[in-house]
């Protein structure tokens, strides 16, 4: 007999299979009005935010950082019927929706035979731009496991749609045997994964730890890079950019190399500040002597 719980979130996400179907004009406004409803209910996680936005834009006023929370809480509401699209939608994604701009600089990486590493960060739109992509491109993505086994089915089922497969972040041996035979990997490692696995390399300003698996990654998987960042357009169409490959990365300079990284993002992240997942503690691991930022 199943258990209770399992059959509690089942029936919680018959509404996201059906808001994935709405058009997505629809869908996005009927969710819009839970944007300040967001942020009252997401205390703990706003004041990271407001931290987050305070230590990225220290040149904006107090009510313009203010300002772009209550931008990013949209953004977050927008995302929530986009997933729910990009996982439960049925068929093929048509020009409505978005694009693909720079395809060939992947097409050009791929044409070596070499595995390819698509680098990129947590953008708001980030799932529907996933699914743009691999509705073109046979790619494998790295997820994080979820706890519950139902929502993590449920996640991976979606996924499925458009990832050729999901690997999970810790199985590093399943990414290089990926990228090695050749294939196409999905990876966003704008986190932070604590000063054992890390470097310090500058992001807005200030020593950030910043993943050195990355380096290792590439490097074992024999892999070219191509950073793409996904966008959402004034008209709600995403466009997914894909930039020339860096044929001179890891240089063997890991700091430098990760400090190349960061100033790539902060750059997406500048052009359009609200798209960014400024929910994640992004400077929670501080240099020794330093305090908390969090505190």
């Amino acid at each position: 007999m199943e258990k209770p719980l399992n059959l509690l979130l089942k029936a919680a996400l018959l509404p996201v299979r059906g808001l994935g179907r709405l058009p997505l004009g629809l869908s996005r406004a009927l969710l819009r009005p839970l944007a300040p409803v967001l942020e009252r209910l997401m205390g703990r996680r706003m004041r990271v935010v407001d931290r987050n936005l305070a230590l990225c834009f220290p040149e904006l006023s107090q009510q313009q950082r203010r300002d772009l929370r209550r931008a990013h809480c949209r953004q977050l509401t927008d995302s929530l019927a986009e997933t729910a699209l990009a996982w439960c939608r049925p068929g093929r994604l048509d020009a409505r929706f978005g694009e693909l701009e720079g395809l060939e600089h992947l097409r050009a990486a791929q044409a070596g035979g070499q595995g390819v590493l698509m680098l990129t960060a947590h953008a708001t739109c980030m799932e529907l731009g996933a699914r743009l992509v691999g509705e073109q491109v046979r790619a494998r993505a790295i997820y994080r496991p979820l706890r519950h086994a139902v929502l993590e089915g449920f996640q991976n089922a979606g996924r499925g749609r458009y990832a050729e497969a999901m690997i999970a972040r810790d199985d590093v041996r399943a990414m290089v045997r990926h990228l090695r035979a050749g294939g196409v990997l999905w990876y966003a490692p704008d986190q932070d994964f604590g000063p054992r696995r890390s470097l310090f390399a500058p992001f807005f300003g200030l020593a950030t730890a910043t993943p050195t698996g990355l380096i290792d990654l590439v490097r074992l998987g024999r892999a070219r890079v191509v950073p793409m960042y996904p966008v959402k357009q004034a008209d709600g169409r995403v466009r997914v950019h894909f930039e020339a490959a860096w044929d001179d990365w890891p240089s063997g300079d890991a700091q430098a190399d990760l400090a190349r990284y960061n100033a790539r993002v902060e750059q997406w992240i500048r052009a359009h500040p609200p798209q960014y997942w400024w929910l994640h503690r992004r400077f929670k691991t501080v240099p020794d002597g330093e305090a908390d930022r969090y505190a």
